[in-house]
């Protein structure tokens, strides 16, 4: 295994490669700490909804395997924060992801029991009353970064696979909804070398790029399929991506990940400009040691980025503005 790592590595980095140019980074407008209770507060999850902020996170013992639930939080500015609901789908709730739309909220929860992992799904018509949690697509499949495409909504789904079959087990599927509780299947983008994190983002002419992260691997993938999104291309991503979001803000497409060096150490959080292909670094956030999984909204001319870090010692959940790229 380490020798096929050592290969990703070495093809990723004399490929195609993260473009600094001669640009700055742009410093984010502020910075600050909106959830800190001594627990590990970790992978966010950010959505505006109904005219609030909806911020949801793990609270945990740890980052390892444990009792955890989800909390969500709710904002009218993005400044002022209150718990409006708790998710206890199973005693290891973990990575929640929002589907907004215009009737519901939908909120996934990929929880664990022991080794059982069931992805569930939780929804508000009004922020306050929310549906008892309800399993959603197959067994051991965590739903990533669901979005609303085409009139239909569409996801990642990654089989999550431990022990000396990992590899192989593991599969990164593209799947659909029409309500947001049934997913079917449309196609394997990926299967049999450690698939984790897949997120989805449409391109031009309908084609769909797929941002996969490899499990226990520096090096990330991008794939790229046109309709009906059956035959998928693969090529080196030339970063690390792990806990990562796509969004585009007014015509700019921008790409939130964790980073790390070369030896899978130094971690912290980047927010990438992505066009032609390529990702090119615009602002680097504050943080390091456990961290990432960052989320963005558009609000104005900034976007509010949630995300997680242990960099000033306590695991913990923040909020950063940052300036969207002038044309």
């Amino acid at each position: 295994m380490q020798r096929t790592m050592t290969l990703y590595l070495v093809a990723v980095l004399s490929g195609v490669g993260v473009v600094c140019g001669d640009e700055p980074l742009i410093a984010p407008a502020s910075v600050r700490k909106v959830y800190d209770d001594g627990r590990h507060n970790a992978f966010t999850a950010l959505v505006r909804w109904k005219d609030a902020y909806w911020l949801s996170f793990r609270n945990a013992d740890s980052h390892a395997y444990g009792e955890a639930d989800l909390i969500v939080l709710c904002s009218p500015d993005g400044e002022k924060w209150t718990e409006a609901h708790r998710v206890n789908a199973l005693p290891d709730d973990r990575d929640p992801q929002f589907l907004a739309t215009e009737k519901r909220l939908f909120l996934y929860d990929p929880a664990l029991q022991g080794p059982d992992l069931t992805t569930f799904a939780t929804w508000t018509e009004d922020g306050a009353t929310w549906s008892k949690p309800q399993p959603v697509y197959e067994p051991r499949y965590i739903l990533w970064k669901p979005r609303i495409h085409g009139g239909r909504f569409l996801a990642s789904a990654h089989r999550k696979g431990e022990g000396k079959d990992a590899a192989k087990m593991r599969q990164s599927h593209l799947i659909t909804s029409t309500d947001g509780l049934k997913w079917d299947k449309i196609s394997l983008v990926s299967g049999g070398n450690y698939e984790s994190e897949t997120t989805i983002f449409p391109g031009p002419g309908d084609k769909l790029t797929a941002f996969l992260r490899i499990k226990y691997s520096v090096p990330g993938f991008i794939l790229e399929a046109p309709p009906p999104y059956q035959e998928w291309t693969r090529r080196p991503a030339g970063i690390h991506l792990s806990g990562h979001s796509v969004h585009a803000f007014r015509g700019t497409t921008y790409l939130f990940s964790r980073t790390m060096n070369d030896k899978g150490s130094d971690t912290g959080t980047m927010i990438y400009t992505y066009a032609d292909g390529k990702a090119t670094p615009y602002c680097k956030l504050p943080s390091g040691g456990d961290c990432s999984y960052a989320e963005a909204v558009e609000v104005g001319d900034e976007m509010l980025v949630s995300y997680y870090s242990s960099h000033e010692g306590r695991t913990s959940v923040y909020l950063a503005r940052v300036p969207l790229k002038l044309k």
